[in-house]
């Protein structure tokens, strides 16, 4: 079976500082894997890379067997069709309706308007917020923001779910909410999941494997377990302290 995702020797750089340096992993269809660090450790960055959204200064990334890294516009335009991201910052659209914003993907991917509309408020139902469709995002909380995102991420029913941070400043509840939400749809779908978040008794729950960067680097790849018993103190320690108190 072929990889989903490979990533090559993946290296970024902001001017003359290398943020990232031979990252380089697989990923295979219906995986959930945590992509776990520091803050600033270049977590936002793999995903933004994967997608097509930041190139790379140098390596390759994979993703459904097309190169990516060097990809046109129009061949990322097609690609991203079955990928949803669920960004740190929500990224909605503050000038439509919470319903425009979910609907958003459908209509770009040139759906009518009618079959956009019916999809995206099952969606809002799928993340209790069908009551909510006619808002606009700037009348949300953080955490009903947060549920807008997933449902547009997962309104197109991707093959591949990219998610950065979805909990960061939530209340418990409404995390254990999303991470359940992201769980379903996981396993309705069959979709492959990365999931940066600092959350690691969730992220032992819901993913099979993680990804530990530190330093620019791929300093750990195996599962939680392995982890937790690896004789580098810096994975071990950094899963029995838990992320909270690497930030």
């Amino acid at each position: 079976m072929e990889p989903l995702i490979r990533v090559e020797d993946l290296c970024h750089r902001f001017d003359s500082k290398l943020v990232l340096s031979q990252i380089g992993f697989e990923l295979f269809q219906g995986e959930c894997l945590a992509l776990v660090g520091k803050g600033g450790a270049g977590k936002s960055l793999i995903l933004k890379m994967i997608c097509g959204l930041l190139r790379p200064s140098s390596g390759r990334v994979y993703v459904f067997d097309q190169e990516i890294a060097h990809a046109s516009e129009a061949s990322l335009f097609a690609l991203r069709k079955q990928i949803g991201f669920v960004f740190q910052n929500n990224a909605l659209f503050d000038a439509l309706t919470v319903i425009e914003n979910v609907k958003f993907p459908l209509i770009r991917a040139g759906l009518n308007d009618g079959e956009a509309t019916r999809q995206a408020l099952g969606c809002l139902a799928q993340v209790g917020l069908e009551q909510a469709a006619s808002k606009w995002p700037n009348a949300l909380s953080g955490g009903m923001k947060k549920r807008v995102c997933l449902a547009r991420a997962l309104v197109s029913k991707p093959k591949l779910l990219l998610c950065d941070d979805p909990t960061a400043g939530l209340d418990p509840v409404t995390t254990q909410r999303i991470f359940r939400l992201i769980g379903e749809t996981q396993r309705q779908l069959s979709a492959t999941v990365i999931l940066v978040s600092h959350e690691i008794s969730a992220l032992r729950q819901l993913c099979e494997r993680m990804l530990l960067i530190d330093g620019g680097q791929v300093l750990f790849d195996g599962s939680f377990e392995q982890g937790r018993l690896c004789s580098d103190d810096r994975v071990s320690g950094f899963l029995n302290r838990g992320m909270s108190a690497c930030f």
